[in-house]
């Protein structure tokens, strides 16, 4: 993909270098984040803002937001290599990382992050990536780009939320009545007050809020567990015993320390994928 390719519609593009190893492709197919759309080796990400991004030579080419955007979203200021080594503790974890070597976790929008995490429950990364795109065509602004995501203050309606596929969600979605405060509010939290506060939003259960700290709030300390964890951790670190999904959060948040959520997510790509 060249840069022309990218220059949509005469818009500038422009490049930053890579402060550690990371693989564009692993961090945005790892299922935190939904609206995204791959041509070639380049990637539209559609968000409050839509942008579109590539690697080339160590170096991250992107266009329609600017540096400082870039580095807060990709998380470039957060040291990922030392992340990395400090959770490589075992075999199974050292076999992910060098699987996937360069996932990241990226910093999202709060209130976009907990939109599309409350439609993840009980679904499928296809289904969720339909609803938000309907969600946004609804509620969104319209671009040269596609549809951004609604901004925070929307009035969300259960009827036209069910036109959009959501199902049960809708209600959930239509009563979430948060404003930019009270997202604002949440990095002033320690974790467990934080998570505290977004389960008292309906809808929001344990794996959600962990999801949505991890994801917007850089909690990197939290292990959001679902079934494809909760299963990779039986098996791995338990002899294929089951166990309680709150016992296996405590498990992951203890055996990986404050980089838990890190190790989640290599090991969610590696337990999809088949490599572990």
């Amino acid at each position: 993909m060249s840069k022309q390719k990218l220059n949509y519609k005469g818009l500038k593009v422009n490049k930053i270098k890579m402060p550690f190893k990371f693989n564009l492709q692993y961090t945005l197919e790892s299922g935190q984040i939904f609206r995204i759309l791959k041509t070639n080796n380049a990637y539209r990400i559609f968000s409050n803002v839509i942008f579109d991004v590539y690697v080339e030579n160590n170096y991250l080419y992107y266009n329609n937001v600017d540096e400082n955007f870039i580095k807060n979203f990709f998380s470039f200021d957060i040291d990922f290599d030392a992340i990395v080594k400090q959770i490589s503790i075992d075999s199974y974890i050292k076999t992910a990382i060098k699987a996937f070597e360069g996932l990241i976790i990226l910093t999202q929008d709060p209130f976009e992050t907990t939109v599309s995490f409350m439609c993840s429950a009980f679904n499928n990364i296809k289904r969720i990536k339909l609803m938000l795109e309907k969600i946004s065509v609804a509620y969104g602004k319209k671009t040269d780009f596609g549809y951004t995501f609604p901004t925070i203050g929307v009035n969300f309606d259960a009827n036209v939320l069910d036109s959009c596929g959501l199902g049960f969600r809708k209600h959930y979605i239509a009563e979430l009545k948060k404003d930019k405060d009270f997202f604002n509010s949440l990095y002033k939290l320690n974790t467990n007050s934080a998570k505290k506060e977004l389960m008292n939003i309906k809808g929001i259960g344990s794996k959600v809020a962990d999801c949505i700290l991890l994801c917007a709030y850089r909690r990197y300390e939290v292990f959001c567990t679902d079934v494809w964890i909760k299963r990779i951790i039986e098996k791995l670190y338990f002899n294929g015993n089951e166990q309680n999904v709150r016992d296996i959060e405590e498990f992951g948040k203890n055996y990986f320390g404050q980089y838990a959520g890190v190790a989640q997510a290599y090991l969610f790509l590696a337990a999809k994928r088949g490599v572990i």
